[in-house]
């Protein structure tokens, strides 16, 4: 589907992967539909670490401005052995790293990432985001694909 076409892409789940592709997708002039089955939009888990290509790519996707003041900048990636504790390996994470890779190596939380792909997201018209939306079955069209769902709705989207 190329960024003229006018139907939407449908986006079933509002987790990290949903809202950064929606958000991507918008970035390209392309509008998109993200349909999350959770009565609302969050994240559970834990901390998630990002390499340099992370770091851009949320950069280019504009949210590692707000990400920035939770993050971690790592100052050494250290591997240890699990059974004998012995630092195998440590690679420095400093100005010579961010130098090569462009980028630092940051450690986030998991719901602060979501939060700022979803706040972006708000913030752009070309996304329509919907909770409580349980997809119930899919029809594979010759040029669309049409998502039904348990609460009767169904929307049409791209192929």
């Amino acid at each position: 589907m190329s960024a003229k076409t006018s139907q939407e892409v449908l986006i079933i789940g509002g987790g990290i992967g949903g809202v950064a592709t929606a958000l991507a997708l918008a970035r390209r002039g392309m509008r998109s539909r993200v349909l999350e089955k959770a009565p609302e939009f969050g994240e559970i888990g834990y901390g998630i670490q990002q390499g340099p290509n992370a770091y851009r790519m949320l950069d280019w996707l504009g949210v590692m401005k707000d990400l920035e003041p939770q993050a971690v900048f790592t100052k050494s990636l250290i591997l240890i052995d699990a059974l004998t504790d012995r630092e195998l390996t440590r690679i420095s994470c400093g100005e010579p790293f961010r130098g090569h890779f462009r980028a630092p190596y940051t450690v986030v939380h998991r719901r602060d990432l979501h939060g700022a792909l979803l706040e972006a997201c708000r913030r752009r018209e070309e996304i329509a985001l919907h909770t409580s939306k349980d997809l119930a079955s899919f029809a594979d069209r010759e040029k669309s694909v049409v998502a039904k769902f348990a609460d009767g709705s169904e929307y049409e989207g791209g192929r």
